[in-house]
């Protein structure tokens, strides 16, 4: 007597599992596909394993070759599941494995070879016969126990051989359902007559939809629509070529926020995204906070054109709640991605939108066209981040070292430190690429505490007064001053090498005068130690004359713009700068001195110091070591 106690409620189940799993917003990637035919292929399993069960415990009521009929379809629906389920898990993690199709055909050769055998039962005993007496295990009836652990031995292989590549929790949870799938065919070749397989894979199905299908993660709950995690997840699967890409964005999103209040502008946010999804419901609707949607889809039935004219209207009009009288009047416009750019790499793509969006809030009556010069830039900007982050986390950053020259004794008296990164080709990269990199990802920290280090390293292991240095400038960034703790690890950084704090000048740009209250507080605590400063860049950003004296700078950098300027115009300003700063107490660098006629111009004006390529540009530290050894007898 065959048991099938366990097929009904399982079936049950998972036909209520399927329809609420239909009901459910879902995008068109080959993920979903995938589980959707697993599911079908598991209930389609459930009947004929119910059916043929059923008709065997009354096998002289039916004729022969119906039992023959349904027992070969159900071990054909029973190996198409391991194939699914197998497929389910290369589509998931493995693309690469998937994207070869020699690969693909040499795994399913077993898969197909078994179908072989199965559909060949028909005609002659393979898997199974039927005669007078009933139903008996025929010579490759284990085949079928073959073809399942060798996919569930290869899904394994894979997860261990992209185990990298993968999230820990997804790589855990992929294991645990194919764990429970190989329980289930050995319980099944154990105890062949109970029909406990199915609940293996019911449980199987319900860790995948919980932790790799349940739409929970992929709806931004505020609106409905898809999130940026399904916006990431539709661009990734495929190289298909989506006929429109129309990214959209309220105007002025955070004044917006302040005029009408967060809870109002969500409404209307929402109201946004039902407007969309009601009048493009053959497009994908996505809401990536911000006030920012992304429309995708493969569609020839709308016009970009034609969207972007119809949301500007609605736009014209206020968006009203009609349980209140609220009403909000919005600005819209728009990123339209060049269709040839549609098949990009994802990542760069993604990059150029959420880009594209940001520097939308600086244009206020314009829209953006992604072209293929704006992914260049992604991906130029991309590989200039992994440089730097390279750089820093292996302490490859280098420090070269630019002379200061006294104006009075033309012998060079400090030296300004400056940070060098080198690509992939050992070529050095200009500061003014990696620099706005390296803050922007949060990496200057390290790099400038680095480059505060090799500094103090060098004082420590050199002759400073054989070298005629009495300080080496070091670069702060705006980023790394707001930093409470900076005092405290540079001075741990000061007792490591044994230098004194006098021997380092620390150089902050006029970017850092901004927050006033902030840069006085900072420079205070850290002149209590014994830093020094210097004003960087003077005339390039917000400082005025009358509030430098304010700050206890000790020395006043004049933009090499404002020098090379002076040279080309012959105007009163900068003279009267330099008079300024030395009747405040400051000495005064010129920098950018770039031939004889300039050094002594800026020296006639009253400079102490003088820097630029006309002396020296800069140079790795140990080679500006060996070059000016000696300069102090000179």
């Amino acid at each position: 007597m065959w048991s099938y106690n366990f097929v009904v409620p399982n079936l049950i189940l998972l036909g209520t599992f399927l329809v609420f799993y239909l009901l459910e917003p879902h995008l068109p990637i080959s993920k979903n596909r995938s589980f959707l035919r697993l599911v079908l292929t598991e209930i389609f399993v459930l009947i004929l394993d119910l059916v043929s069960v059923k008709c065997l415990d009354n096998f002289a009521a039916y004729p022969v070759n119906l039992h023959l009929t349904l027992n070969v379809l159900y071990f054909i629906a029973f190996l198409f599941r391991i194939a699914f389920f197998f497929h389910f898990t290369v589509v998931l993690f493995c693309t690469r494995y998937k994207k070869s199709p020699k690969i693909m055909l040499i795994t399913y050769s077993v898969f197909l070879i078994c179908v072989g055998f199965a559909v060949a039962n028909l005609s002659v005993p393979t898997l199974f016969v039927i005669d007078s007496s009933g139903y008996h295990k025929w010579k490759f009836y284990n085949l079928i126990y073959i073809c399942s652990y060798f996919y569930i031995l290869l899904i394994f292989i894979l997860l261990f051989a992209h185990r990298r590549e993968l999230k820990k929790q997804a790589l855990i949870c992929a294991t645990v359902y194919n764990l429970i799938l190989l329980a289930g065919y050995i319980v099944r070749q154990l105890f062949s007559r109970y029909l406990i397989m199915d609940f293996f894979c019911m449980m199987a199905i319900v860790i995948i939809y919980l932790s790799f299908e349940n739409s929970a993660y992929y709806i931004e709950t505020k609106t409905g629509a898809f999130n940026l995690l399904s916006l990431e997840a539709l661009l990734k699967e495929s190289k298909k070529v989506h006929s429109l890409i129309l990214g959209i964005t309220i105007c002025d999103y955070e004044g917006m926020r302040e005029i009408y209040s967060g809870s109002k502008l969500d409404i209307g946010i929402s109201l946004i995204a039902d407007f969309l999804k009601k009048n493009y419901s053959r497009l994908s609707v996505f809401y990536i906070n911000n006030g920012r949607f992304v429309l995708v889809g493969n569609t020839d039935n709308y016009s970009v054109e034609l969207i972007k004219e119809e949301i500007k209207n609605r736009f014209n009009y206020p968006w009203q709640q009609e349980q209140t009288d609220m009403e909000l009047f919005l600005g819209v416009r728009f990123v339209e991605v060049d269709k040839e750019l549609h098949s990009s790499d994802s990542t760069i793509l993604l990059q150029g939108l959420l880009s594209a969006f940001n520097l939308l809030n600086n244009a206020l009556d314009s829209d953006m066209q992604i072209s293929d010069e704006t992914l260049k830039m992604i991906e130029r900007n991309t590989e200039v981040k992994r440089i730097v982050r390279n750089a820093v986390e292996t302490k490859k950053v280098e420090m070269f070292l630019q002379p200061l020259i006294s104006a009075k004794t033309n012998r060079v008296t400090g030296a300004e430190a400056l940070a060098r990164v080198r690509n992939a080709n050992g070529e050095i990269m200009p500061p003014g690429i990696f620099i706005p990199v390296a803050e922007k990802n949060g990496y200057i920290n390290l790099l400038g505490e680095q480059m505060f280090e090799r500094a103090c390293e060098f004082v420590s292991t050199h002759d400073m007064e054989a070298l005629g240095l009495s300080c080496i400038n070091v670069n702060l960034s705006p980023v790394q001053f707001l930093q409470n703790d900076l005092c405290t690890k540079f001075s741990e950084i000061l007792k490591k090498y044994n230098v004194d704090a006098d021997k380092i000048h620390l150089e902050i740009t006029e970017e850092a005068m901004i927050d006033y209250a902030l840069l006085q507080k900072q420079i205070q605590i850290m002149k209590n130690t014994g830093f020094k400063f210097v004003l960087d860049d003077f005339g390039s950003g917000y400082s005025n004359v009358t509030r430098l004296k304010h700050y206890p700078f000790i020395n006043i950098k004049v933009d090499m713009e404002v020098v090379w300027d002076y040279f080309k115009t012959h105007e009163a300003i900068l003279p009267a700068l330099v008079k300024a700063f030395k009747n405040m107490g400051f000495t005064v660098t010129a920098e950018g001195i770039e031939n004889k006629e300039m050094a002594e111009g800026m020296k006639s004006l009253g400079c102490d110091y003088l820097q630029g390529f006309y002396f020296s540009s800069p140079i790795p530290a140990e080679e500006f070591a060996q070059k000016y050894s000696g300069n102090a007898g000179k």
